[in-house]
């Protein structure tokens, strides 16, 4: 940071840390953090890792020694058999025989090596034989199977509320296999709107949802008590104001957008009650603008806002990427971009019923993973992020699909992670209350279960550290 930023204790000593250094920390929900105070009064805060149960068993039992014991021989062997006998994919494989290199010379401590071998997604049994030497028993009962060994699971079935750029870790958990890693058979379907999409999980057709998560909180308020948003999967407000007449004046301060930009013009929005249409309402509330600020409501159906701009029936259009990529390169041009305003907010999310996630712990944590991987692979490797997005959508340019998904990448509008930010929750939450599409306002404790996704987080780590090149891609969501 470039300069430093003042923060207040609130009751019961809570502080909150300013987005811009938990974004340089990569500082995220659960992570833990050492509070230190030195001899000259300073506070020092220093991110610490976190063994989960498991880790911490195996580090037990095989102890956390600097220099490995083993022969080089033995344990080079021991991985190569590994991963003949289980069939792992080539690029674990590799990693894994890097890993072992590194702890052959002595880069890493044996606690180092078990993390990074759990990351790899080694079950617990196999990375205790490779480090003790020995082979579990034949007559023993078998370890506890991962997701992917457990016996074939029926389909999952997602639905998504429309074919969005926006839901790009869901098209690369399908088309880079992550799902099928986990054992997942992904059935995504299109409901036409966020609403409908809901309102499969609620019939039974469908066992997730994706879309605004305002849809599930509402639901929660008609009765469905077990209705739950457990994951992210665009964490921004992602949303462009376009025009074509160049008397519309394009500005990066929202207080002149919504007084005066949009005062007296026609504007084309998503239909109520969905994220463009309480967008702008929220703004004109924020700044209080009065009659003179007053717009023309053009609500049109998810995906064609800038139509009416280019056929001469609206001023202005508030638009996703890719529409609104498309729209620029058609001749519209960005007057305002509302992310420069609004920092995390959750705009789409991952949305169940609590049966499911209780009666089927094992589908739901692969689904979780997969989403987990998916998420960091989409940073780790923008580059095929943007070849997923161009086969998604193959009859737009190319070039716009590159420039739409490579900004969505910049902005963390697609999620680093897959847990459930609070402070984005709190941002939807509040937006959907005042336009009253809520009758109150729901904390994130009450409709928000993180805790899959978190010790999925925790267990993954960090996998740029042990992912070594891109996957191959299968078959798009589109054309499934």
């Amino acid at each position: 940071m470039d300069r430093p930023e003042t923060i207040h204790i609130r009751s019961n000593g809570q502080i909150t840390l300013p987005m811009p250094v938990r974004r340089a920390a990569e500082l995220h929900e659960g992570d833990v953090v050492e509070v230190v105070l030195q001899d000259d009064g300073t506070i020092l805060l220093r991110p610490v890792a976190v063994l989960d149960r498991l880790q911490a068993d195996l580090v037990y039992r095989v102890g956390d020694r600097s220099a490995p014991e083993l022969t080089e021989d033995d344990i080079g062997e021991r991985a190569r058999e590994l991963v003949r006998r289980r069939r792992l994919p080539v690029t674990t494989g590799r990693a894994l025989d890097a890993l072992v290199q590194r702890y052959q010379r002595g880069d890493v401590t044996q606690r180092a090596f078990i993390s990074e071998s759990l990351m790899l997604g080694l079950p617990s049994a196999s990375i205790t034989a490779l480090l003790a030497g020995t082979e579990p028993a034949p007559t023993e009962a078998p370890p506890a199977p991962t997701v992917a060994e457990e016996a074939p699971q029926a389909a999952v079935r997602i639905a998504q509320a429309y074919h969005s750029l926006l839901y790009l870790p869901l098209y690369i958990a399908h088309d880079v296999g992550f799902f099928a890693d986990e054992g997942v058979r992904a059935e995504i379907t299109t409901a036409g709107g966020g609403s409908e999409a809901w309102s499969a999980v609620e019939a039974d057709i469908a066992d997730y949802s994706i879309h605004d998560p305002v849809f599930t909180v509402r639901a929660f308020e008609q009765g469905i008590e077990d209705a739950v948003v457990v994951g992210s999967i665009c964490n921004g407000q992602a949303i462009l104001a376009l025009a074509a007449d160049s008397d519309v004046e394009a500005t990066d301060d929202p207080h002149i957008f919504s007084t005066r930009t949009v005062a007296g013009r026609t504007v084309a929005t998503q239909p109520q009650p969905d994220s463009q249409w309480a967008l702008l309402r929220y703004l004109q509330f924020l700044y209080q603008a009065g009659p003179r600020s007053s717009y023309r409501g053009l609500q049109v159906p998810i995906g064609t806002e800038p139509a009416p701009v280019l056929a001469g029936q609206a001023d202005i259009c508030l638009a996703f990427p890719p529409q609104a990529d498309v729209a620029m390169s058609q001749g519209l041009r960005e007057v305002f971009d509302f992310s420069t305003f609004f920092g995390p907010y959750l705009l789409s999310a991952l949305a169940t019923r609590r049966g499911t996630v209780q009666d089927k712990p094992a589908q739901h944590k692969a689904v979780i993973t997969a989403l987990e991987k998916a998420c960091q692979y989409a940073h780790a490797f923008p580059d095929e992020a943007v070849r997923v997005a161009q086969l998604e959508f193959p009859h737009i340019d190319p070039k716009v699909i590159d420039s739409a998904t490579r900004r969505s990448l910049r902005r963390n509008f697609l999620p680093p992670h897959i847990a459930v930010d609070h402070e984005a929750w709190k941002e939807n939450g509040v937006l959907n209350r005042f336009v009253g599409t809520l009758q109150q306002y729901h904390s994130s404790a009450e409709l928000v279960d993180n805790e899959m996704s978190l010790h999925v987080y925790r267990t993954l780590g960090n996998l740029r550290l042990v992912w070594d090149g891109p996957r191959p891609i299968g078959k798009p969501v589109a054309t499934s």
